[in-house]
């Protein structure tokens, strides 16, 4: 009895995975393997590093360089720049949601792989006395093995909420800008 009721469990675990995988649509499985946590290996920590360069003490060289956006959207704002002939869409540093910054801190992040190279940062950090909390999502893509901001979807408390993503407004900003009159520029 007991090695018949071995053979059945054996029997049995071992149809039960194959069984599952024959029920999956090939979709469901693919999409599974695209957004595996493997897959956004090192973006918290890139993140996380986004946001620790704003320090509040003088000394202290900190905000953001122009290194952390993709090859795509590092494009966009100098075509953007270049349009306006100086600021252009935004008069605001767009990781931090602002021009100063007091006890910036990140609250809550959470990375939740889109593809084999990309990731979408959900990121909650609070910013100046009082503290004002601003939620955003920086849309990630790796390139050449770097994790890089390809756009930003504003969210609650940003001062851009409800409005088109960065890169939207980035594109809608320069072709406002270059369909303007060289007078009115």
């Amino acid at each position: 009895m007991g090695i018949r009721l071995t053979g059945l469990v054996c029997a049995v675990l071992t149809a039960a995975p194959l069984a599952a995988c024959e029920a999956r649509p090939a979709e469901s499985a693919a999409a599974a393997a695209l957004t595996t946590p493997a897959q956004a290996e090192g973006a918290d920590s890139f993140v996380r590093e986004l946001y620790a360069v704003y320090h509040d003490d003088p000394a202290v060289q900190s905000g953001q360089s122009g290194g952390v956006w993709s090859a795509r959207t590092k494009d966009l704002w100098d075509e953007n720049f270049e349009v306006a002939q100086g600021v252009g869409y935004l008069g605001a540093d767009p990781i931090c949601a602002c021009q100063d910054w007091q006890n910036l801190r990140v609250t809550s992040l959470v990375v939740t792989p889109t593809g084999p190279d990309s990731a979408d940062a959900a990121v909650v950090f609070v910013n100046g006395e009082p503290p004002e909390t601003v939620r955003q999502t920086l849309k990630l893509v790796r390139e050449d093995g770097q994790w890089a901001v390809d756009d930003i979807a504003w969210g609650q408390g940003h001062m851009l909420a409800g409005e088109p993503n960065m890169v939207e407004g980035l594109m809608a900003s320069t072709a406002e800008m270059k369909s303007m009159p060289e007078e009115d520029q």
